[in-house]
C-alpha cells in the first residue's frame, strides 16, 4: 500500500476527511465521545479507513509483532480470521493497526489515534463482560485479545491519562493490564494448551523453565539490594522487595542469553511482570518508594526493546516518571539504572 499522505481515509459517514484539519474529536482524542465508541452488532460500523487499516495490518503491522515464521503467520492469517468471528478481535487489530500506521503518516495521525481508540474502547466493551463467565470456547480469542490489549497499550500515546492515578501517577496503565491479562492465561492455561493453536503459547512456557532455572548476579541489583536490607526495617517487605529484584537479576540474563532473538528477548522482558508477586505490585499501588526503586531497573530493560515501534520511548518515560516522585536520597538508588538508559536529569 502507498503511504501517499491523500489516500482516501474517511469517517464514519462515508465522506472524505480532510487530512490536514483534525476532527475536534481529534483535539482531544484521549476521549471519543460514547456513542462513537459503542459497539454495534453486525459489521456496520465498517469504514473506508476501516479497511485501509485492515490491509495494513496483513502488509506490515503484523509482521512488527514477532521475528519468527509461525507466529508471523498466525498474526498475518489466523488472528484476522478470527476476528471476523469475534468482533473484539477484529477492533483490536484495527485499532493497533492505526497506531503503527499514523507513526508514518503525520499529517493524519490525529485522525487515525482517534480510530485506534474508537476501536480499543470498543473491543474492551465487547470482550470484558465475557471474561467474567468465560466460556471454553471462547478461552483463546479472550487470551489473544489481552495479547493485542497489550499491544495497543504500549502503543498509545503517551499522555497523563495512561498512568494509574493513586499511585503518585508513576504507574502506567499497561503494568496492570499484563496482570490482568496473566491472570486470563493462567486460569484458561488447560485450555489454550489443549486447543489447535496451542504451539502459539509453547515458547512462552519454554522461557518460563528456563527462567526458574537460572540463578545469577546483577551488579546493579546487587547494589541495590544491599540499600534495602540497610534502610527496609519490616522484613515481610524484604522479602517481596528482594523476590522482584531477584526476578530481575534472571530476566536480564536471560535477556544476555538469547542473543539477536527479538521474540525471545520480549519474553524475557515481559515474563518479569507475571512472576513479580501481588504484594509488590500493591507495594506500586500505594507508591511505595523502595518498590519504585526496583522499578526503574525494570525500565532497562524497556529501554533495551526500544527498536519495537510500540515499545519506543518507554524505558526512558517510565524513569522520568519514576525519578520525579523521589527524594535526592532515593535518587542515589536508582542511579545504575539512570546510566544504563543513558538519561540524567
Amino acid at each position: 500500500m502507498s503511504n501517499d499522505n491523500h489516500s482516501p481515509i474517511q469517517n464514519a459517514a462515508g465522506s472524505q476527511v480532510d487530512h490536514h484539519a483534525p476532527s475536534p474529536q481529534a483535539q482531544a482524542v484521549g476521549h471519543p465521545s460514547p456513542a462513537a465508541a459503542e459497539p454495534r452488532d453486525g459489521y456496520g460500523w465498517v469504514t473506508a479507513l476501516d479497511l485501509e487499516l485492515l490491509h495494513h495490518y496483513t502488509i506490515s503491522t503484523c509482521f512488527t509483532l514477532s521475528t519468527q515464521q509461525m507466529s508471523r503467520d498466525f498474526w498475518r492469517v489466523n488472528l484476522p480470521q478470527m476476528g471476523f468471528s469475534h468482533p473484539y478481535i477484529l477492533r483490536g487489530v484495527l485499532s493497533l493497526a492505526a497506531l503503527h500506521l499514523a507513526r508514518s503518516r503525520a499529517s493524519q495521525r490525529d485522525i487515525l489515534v482517534e480510530q485506534a481508540i474508537l476501536h480499543h474502547n470498543a473491543s474492551a466493551s465487547l470482550a470484558l463482560p465475557l471474561i467474567t463467565n468465560m466460556e471454553r470456547e471462547i478461552a483463546v480469542p479472550l487470551s489473544f485479545f489481552s495479547m493485542l490489549t497489550f499491544y495497543i497499550t504500549f502503543a498509545m500515546p503517551k499522555q497523563p491519562s495512561i498512568f494509574i492515578v493513586g499511585t503518585d501517577g508513576v504507574i502506567p496503565e499497561w503494568f496492570l493490564l499484563f496482570r490482568g491479562m496473566r491472570s486470563i492465561l493462567e486460569a484458561n492455561r488447560y485450555l489454550t494448551q489443549d486447543s489447535s493453536l496451542s504451539m502459539m503459547f509453547h515458547g512462552g512456557k519454554l522461557m518460563s523453565k528456563i527462567w526458574e532455572s537460572q540463578h545469577v548476579e546483577h551488579d546493579g541489583l546487587r547494589e541495590l539490594e544491599s540499600k534495602i536490607h540497610s534502610h527496609v526495617y519490616d522484613q515481610q517487605k524484604v522479602r517481596i522487595l528482594l523476590g522482584a529484584s531477584d526476578a530481575l537479576k534472571r530476566s536480564f540474563q536471560l535477556f544476555c542469553d538469547t542473543g539477536e532473538d527479538d521474540e525471545n528477548r520480549v519474553r524475557c522482558v515481559f515474563i518479569w511482570l507475571f512472576k513479580i508477586e501481588d504484594d509488590f505490585v500493591t507495594l506500586l499501588r500505594h507508591g511505595d518508594r523502595e518498590a519504585l526503586c526496583v522499578l526503574a531497573f525494570f525500565a532497562v530493560l524497556l529501554e533495551r526493546l526500544d527498536n519495537k515501534w510500540w515499545m519506543s520511548g518507554w524505558g526512558v518515560h517510565l524513569i522520568e516518571r519514576i525519578y520525579s516522585v523521589l527524594d535526592d536520597g532515593y535518587r542515589l538508588w536508582i542511579r545504575w539504572a539512570m546510566e544504563e538508559i543513558g538519561w540524567s536529569n
